[in-house]
């Protein structure tokens, strides 16, 4: 959801507005699949677009460092924790358009929006449940699974950038493989929400689908805390293929271990640290690259201090 490797800095006292609870010193932790990080200095919850764009206008006009998230899911947040304002995005309203349109709020969980368009009748967005995140995240990421990605079924999003909220069809965001327009953008963009593109479920399969989709996901995914897919998949093969062939599956650090399910999963096996999974895949890119000649890029992002200069 606009989500950035953000450098630690000195936090700014602010009046915070009386409608939107300001919490300090809120453990991260508590807000990451992986269930690490430290605390952020200032921890706000909101819970629709304009309090979303009330925290947002804020932040900019008092150059306030600022973190957006929505589940968590494809972050590693630094043991130091977060130098600044950190928003939950808990906006998650979803609306009927009709013609086979929906507009959802960016904080809408992929997953509910799979099961909310098949009980109306509608297809397309069934790959949802294999996304353990929100609508925004992966409008910025291009997310996808299960052979769709959020660029195939997306008509247009309308994005806060430094104080404006604009909006980008589907060809100006400029999609690519796990990545948008929007990580180029400076002023950290954020998705406030999108239309969607569905069709009419005239089989009824849609329903099914996403049973099939969710048992596809258990059976190959490790279901210990992890942040998702640790690194991008290289052209024409799979990073958890080169990990595994490297001889890594179960590599330890700490309570940190890459997943005997799958190889490009960190899991946090209980009490695990930012710099044991930091460790872990400074291990798994060396080896790569030494046993196949191949340079491992991050799907996961850093944030805070702590990772070193090679991100």
């Amino acid at each position: 959801m606009g989500s950035e490797v953000i450098a630690i800095g000195t936090p700014t006292p602010v009046d915070w507005p009386q409608n939107v609870p300001v919490s300090e010193r809120e453990p991260l932790s508590r807000h990451t699949y992986m269930g690490i990080g430290g605390p952020a200095d200032y921890f706000a919850v909101v819970d629709d677009r304009a309090a979303l764009r009330q925290m947002l206008d804020l932040s900019h006009e008092r150059s306030i460092r600022r973190l957006v998230v929505g589940e968590g899911s494809n972050l590693l947040v630094s043991d130091q924790g977060f130098r600044g304002l950190v928003i939950k995005n808990a906006s998650k309203s979803i609306v009927d358009l009709g013609g086979g349109l929906i507009r959802a709020d960016s904080g809408a969980l992929m997953g509910r929006l799979a099961r909310w368009s098949a009980e109306r009748g509608l297809t397309g967005l069934e790959f949802g449940v294999g996304i353990p995140g929100t609508l925004g995240g992966s409008v910025f990421g291009n997310a996808g699974c299960f052979g769709t990605e959020i660029k195939d079924i997306l008509q247009a999003a309308r994005v806060w950038v430094s104080g404006e909220v604009t909006e980008f069809d589907n060809s100006a965001l400029e999609f690519g493989y796990r990545t948008s327009r929007l990580s180029k953008i400076e002023g950290h963009p954020v998705v406030i929400d999108a239309t969607l593109r569905c069709r009419p479920d005239s089989g009824g399969e849609a329903g099914g689908r996403i049973t099939e989709f969710s048992r596809m996901r258990r059976g190959t995914q490790p279901a210990t805390r992890s942040a998702g897919s640790v690194f991008r998949n290289p052209v024409n093969d799979y990073a958890g293929r080169l990990v595994e062939a490297a001889g890594l599956k179960g590599r330890r650090r700490g309570n940190a271990v890459i997943s005997r399910k799958h190889a490009n999963f960190i899991v946090n096996e209980g009490g695990a640290t930012a710099q044991d999974v930091w460790g872990l895949i400074g291990d798994a890119r060396a080896a790569v690259k030494e046993q196949f000649n191949v340079d491992l890029e991050l799907e996961i992002q850093l944030i805070g201090e702590g990772f070193g200069d090679d991100r």
